[in-house]
């Protein structure tokens, strides 16, 4: 076994309140003499629990082609960012269970490509020589709007989407890099707090996106109900207009501005997967979709790359935490988180 291993020092410069909000990000060799000189007396120390500083660094190396990093350490690190990234192997279990839902749309094509290369563009601007500028994520930010104003369609349980592999890749590695940092902010905030059962904060994969997805499936079995009974009505011969214009029109419409999500869910889906006889089948089915389309889709992959940049922009107690908006302030400080990873940390994995 050889003798590899990576010592860093992350630094995030954060603005004040009520949860800190990160700024800048700045990564330093430990073994480099060009370091700040108060990093110089840091020694390593092995990483969190949950390994979230490590993945820290080594998705900010994967998103910068390990450019910085010597031969024996990029492979180090793409190995590490294998084995402890736990997005990538979520993605492809889920994918391949929603493979059948996904639809090629040709005409979008171009649209697609256009989108690597613009977010391509975003990243580049960010991410710079042992730096990434938050604030500059803004232009991340933008190329998803646009790109979900190209589409005309929303981006939540959009099956139609499809990048290539390589891109791809880097898109999971972007949210891990996103989810991450948040989840440092926390473990730092949670050791700050006066009172942990009522000021402590928590990260979570699924219910930051998608809170209550379970009164989602039973409105979109709801409205799936309704699709179904208000079909027979709908553009027959011998239809009754009044039917039509007094009830099942202003009903459609209120599901769609009261219970979007479950609207959108059950349009997205095609027939032959919802016309299951059995209800209870139906309901678990639409559970494990929805989840599958979170994880496993580039869409689901937008769609939580959009929700954190939103917090890093705007402050994650605005977007993900807003029972600490009534917290008083944090004075704004220099996190610096050191860490070592070896071949010890790669090896306990494999056993």
């Amino acid at each position: 076994m050889s003798n590899t291993n990576l010592q860093m020092v992350i630094e995030i410069k954060t603005k004040n309140g009520p949860v800190l909000k990160p700024l800048e990000i700045h990564f330093w060799d430990l073994n480099s003499s060009k370091n700040p000189k108060h990093l110089h007396n840091l020694a390593p120390r092995s990483p969190f629990k949950f390994f979230t500083d490590a993945i820290i660094a080594l998705c900010y190396h994967k998103m910068t082609d390990y450019k910085s990093l010597s031969k024996a350490l990029k492979n180090f690190s793409e190995n590490a960012y294998r084995s402890y990234d736990p997005y990538t192997e979520l993605y492809h279990k889920s994918a391949s269970r929603i493979k059948s839902l996904k639809a090629k749309d040709l005409a979008q094509q171009i649209h697609f490509e256009n989108f690597e290369k613009q977010m391509t563009q975003a990243w580049e601007l960010a991410f710079k020589h042992n730096t990434v500028s938050l604030s500059k994520l803004k232009a991340a930010l933008d190329c998803l709007a646009e790109f979900e104003h190209t589409l005309g369609a929303p981006l939540i349980y959009n099956f139609s989407i499809n990048f290539n592999e390589k891109f791809t890749d880097k898109l999971r590695c972007f949210y891990s890099f996103l989810f991450h940092l948040r989840s440092v902010i926390a473990v730092d905030h949670n050791a700050h707090v006066e009172d942990s059962s009522y000021e402590s904060v928590k990260c979570d994969s699924i219910s930051d996106y998608l809170p209550k997805a379970d009164y989602t499936i039973n409105d979109a079995l709801l409205y799936w109900q309704f699709k179904k009974l208000s079909t027979p009505f709908i553009g027959h011969k011998d239809k009754d207009v009044r039917l039509e214009k007094l009830f099942i029109e202003p009903l459609h419409k209120n599901f769609k501005q009261y219970n979007h999500n479950a609207c959108h869910l059950i349009n997205q889906l095609p027939l032959s997967f919802l016309n299951t006889p059995n209800q209870t089948e139906l309901e678990e089915a639409l559970h494990h979709v929805q989840m599958d389309w979170l994880l496993g889709s580039e869409s689901g992959l937008l769609f939580k790359i959009r929700e954190e940049l939103f917090g890093v922009l705007e402050g994650y107690d605005k977007i993900f935490w807003p029972e600490c908006s009534e917290l008083n302030d944090k004075t704004a400080s220099s996190l610096n988180l050191c860490f070592e990873l070896s071949e010890k940390h790669l090896s306990k994995i494999a056993a």
